[in-house]
């Protein structure tokens, strides 16, 4: 996996579909496109400053399109609302200009970890001053 970009609340990123990614017709398995979604969120939880992302408490994946060994796998995640104590989040998984799933994901957070997370950003830039 790489990573393409990454902004508060958002990351892009791509993977190179391998035999090891194929399920038994030759196709994208559908439990590797929901681990994307699943990593993929928890990316652009991440992304908001927290160390860790919580526990899923909900994954949701709807397979549009077929995709296959030899494609790249782009994936867009964001998150939708960031609450008090879950996290909602959308991932689009595209095949070059084909999407071919989406899913939303749902985590349980803590505020105070973001809270921890920032105090300890600016306690590090406070040191390399």
């Amino acid at each position: 996996m790489k990573l393409l970009s990454a902004e508060t609340g958002r990351v892009r990123g791509e993977v190179e579909v391998t035999k090891e990614y194929l399920n038994a017709i030759g196709g994208t398995h559908g439990g590797w496109l929901s681990t994307l979604v699943d990593v993929g969120g928890s990316l652009a939880i991440a992304a908001h400053g927290f160390e860790t992302t919580g526990v899923s408490t909900d994954l949701s994946v709807s397979f549009l399109a077929p995709s296959g060994e030899g494609s790249t796998i782009v994936f867009d995640a964001q998150v939708l609302k960031l609450g008090r104590t879950l996290a909602y989040t959308r991932v689009d998984i595209f095949s070059g200009e084909k999407m071919v799933a989406t899913g939303s994901h749902t985590k349980f957070v803590s505020r105070e970890q973001e809270k921890m997370a920032a105090a300890k950003k600016a306690a590090s830039e406070q040191q390399q001053q």
